[in-house]
């Protein structure tokens, strides 16, 4: 939504907010000041347990701008402004998102809380997802906020201002309320969450998986950008190879820029200059949409990374070369990924928070040479389903499968 329209009179009315022990009533805390801060922090901490959330704008630099901070217990709601306060003084927050004793709730919360890593560098702990409990209760992977709220409460959020321009000041009465309604509901939505998760001894799953879904949204793997960046184009892989140095020096430059890594040096010039293996600064300066800045600054080292690639073992390249399915491979493989889904929809497990058919695949096209299990040994998964999947597959299981109120449900 844009701006001028966000603040327009016409501006979405808030829905009125449920009466429920859990969620806290009325207008949220706007905090402009240390004091401020500074107590409402002192009640998060008493209280044990807290929602968190930030509205930030990630396109315009390396390092998302934080434009609002959401905050919430059972009983209160704060939305901080960081253009009042210093960036200092918001160390109590960052503290608060990385201390194993208090219990952060998110929701799709990944990007949100490496904001509080980065600032404290330290890793965060006890920290639960409500979009991942939602997948360990028949719900798709992932899935939305309000969806969220919405099935499991049965209450319908405003969701009006999703493409406002949080940067700009003053914020709307209604941009408040939808930035509020981040928070306001996820201690109640947690906490219906969890009665059912105890029921069906799943909670250790879902903060298994919230704690690792945290640790893998902060690393930076180049081969998924390359597989992006290169759109499946079907590019011979000693090019897929350059593509994958070069996204890490974009990825490296960008970093000590704080601009956006397609900023730097967009996917099209990548692939361009990967394909041609240019060896000089006049022909990077011919590429086109190349920023002008990139070829000036960094030509030499991308003329580098390029001779350096191209001299790279020649068995770098296989790992672009992914067994290939025949119609044989293409039959089971299907099979498989239909009686794994059945399996996990009948659990009440989304089956994409499991795995994907490129995994199983992988993992069935290379099993007799590698022996490798389908998952991690002691893992959720492997506890959810690796452990039927292996004895399915050695003839000793079954998959019984009932259909009951519209869907399939394990006998």
């Amino acid at each position: 939504m844009h701006h001028a329209e966000a603040h327009s009179e016409t501006d979405p009315v808030a829905a009125q907010v449920v009466d429920h022990p859990a969620v806290p009533q009325g207008e949220p805390e706007l905090i402009e000041s240390h004091d401020k801060l500074d107590e409402f922090m002192s009640h998060v901490r008493s209280a044990g347990s807290f929602a968190f959330d930030t509205e930030f704008i990630g396109e315009e630099t390396f390092i998302p701008n934080i434009c609002l901070v959401q905050l919430a217990t059972r009983s209160r709601i704060a939305l901080i402004d960081p253009h009042a306060i210093d960036e200092e003084a918001l160390a109590p927050v960052w503290d608060a998102v990385c201390d194993p004793t208090l219990e952060t709730i998110v929701h799709a919360g990944g990007q949100d809380i490496s904001a509080a890593q980065r600032r404290t560098n330290r890793p965060a702990q006890n920290v639960i997802d409500t979009q991942i409990a939602a997948g360990f209760m028949g719900m798709p992977w992932p899935t939305s906020l309000a969806n969220t709220v919405q099935a499991i409460a049965d209450l319908r959020l405003n969701k009006g201002h999703t493409f406002t321009e949080w940067d700009s000041r003053p914020l709307s009465k209604s941009q408040l309320s939808y930035a509020a309604d981040d928070v306001r509901y996820l201690p109640l939505i947690w906490q219906m969450q969890r009665e059912r998760l105890d029921a069906a001894n799943r909670t250790a799953w879902v903060l298994s998986e919230s704690e690792e879904s945290l640790r893998t949204s902060e690393a930076f793997e180049p081969d998924s950008h390359v597989r992006r960046a290169a759109r499946g184009l079907g590019l011979r892989p000693r090019v897929m190879t350059i593509v994958r140095e070069l996204v890490i020096l974009r990825y490296s430059i960008a970093q000590s820029k704080n601009l956006p890594p397609r900023t730097v040096l967009p996917d099209g010039p990548l692939l361009e200059i990967a394909r041609h293996k240019f060896a000089s600064t006049d022909e990077l300066a011919q590429v086109r949409s190349l920023p002008r800045s990139t070829s000036r600054d960094f030509g030499n080292e991308i003329l580098r990374v390029i001779e350096d690639a191209k001299n790279l073992p020649i068995e770098r390249d296989r790992i672009w070369m992914s067994p290939q399915e025949n119609a044989d491979d293409r039959t089971r493989i299907d099979a498989l990924w239909s009686i794994i889904t059945m399996r996990a929809i009948s659990m009440g497990i989304a089956t994409t928070l499991i795995l994907t058919r490129a995994h199983l695949s992988r993992w069935y096209l290379g099993r007799d040479s590698t022996n490798a299990p389908l998952f991690l040994v002691g893992s959720w998964r492997e506890q959810a389903i690796g452990q039927w999947l292996a004895n399915f597959l050695d003839g000793r299981e079954t998959l019984n499968v009932g259909w009951k109120d519209g869907g399939p449900v394990a006998p």
